[in-house]
């Protein structure tokens, strides 16, 4: 029955690549996923490059803006732009995706140059067989893996964090850098005000300087010799 298929061999040995390629496409998705998952729940101190930039990120933000507005936006698009070796994780979900197809695609083919080569339906069926297979294999490793289960879980985590920990301490810090760019209370002469002879009229002042330079000119003895004329 399944004779064809070692006939074909070249033919046979794409639908098995696309199938194996699809599968391990899932596979790593799901393992990067489940490994930000387990960084997320220590954001604080974890050493993953992807969600240090986030928290970098996330830190620019709220610098330039004085807050981050939609906190579950910026999460949602940082998701979006996980990468490995320059595709994004939701473009290698469709590339698996496409792969899979594409393996039903040529155990088409291979069913229908059987047809045109006058081959009999019992002899075909491997490659519906093998198409039948595929697709099952491929659906039942989506579900184990449940992709979209771990990005909401991802999403949890981050968010938990910048919400109630990384945003109160960009709070904090901003508070207390404000409060040390608070002026210098005055001191108690420049709250009482200025001195009483700073109130005078500048004629006024400059006759008291003439007058206490005037008796500063005098002696003592001429200064008690004035006085007891003027009491005589």
């Amino acid at each position: 029955m399944f004779q064809i298929l070692l006939e074909n061999k070249l033919l046979t040995g794409i639908i098995l690549s696309l199938l194996l390629l699809s599968i391990i496409c899932q596979i790593i998705i799901g393992v990067i996923y489940q490994k930000l998952i387990r960084e997320a729940e220590n954001l604080s101190t974890t050493e993953n490059k992807q969600l240090k930039l986030c928290k970098l990120k996330f830190q620019n933000c709220y610098q330039m803006n004085g807050s981050v507005p939609n906190i579950a936006v910026f999460v949602d698009k940082f998701i979006s732009r996980l990468e490995i070796c320059h595709i994004s994780l939701t473009g290698l979900r469709q590339i698996a995706t496409q792969l899979v197809m594409l393996s039903v695609f040529v155990s088409g083919i291979g069913a229908c140059v059987g047809i045109i080569a006058g081959e009999t339906l019992f002899r075909i069926l491997p490659y519906y067989l093998i198409s039948i297979v595929g697709l099952y294999l491929f659906f039942s490793i989506s579900a184990i893996v449940d992709l979209q289960v771990k990005k909401d879980n991802l999403k949890i985590n981050l968010m938990d964090y910048l919400e109630n920990h990384m945003l109160s301490r960009l709070k904090n810090i901003e508070e207390s850098a404000e409060s040390r760019e608070k002026p210098v209370p005055q001191s108690f002469s420049s709250r009482t005000g200025p001195s009483p002879a700073e109130n005078l009229p500048p004629e006024k002042n400059a006759r008291e300087k003439e007058l206490k330079a005037a008796i500063a000119a005098f002696s003592e003895e001429e200064i008690e010799e004035l006085l007891k004329e003027l009491l005589i």
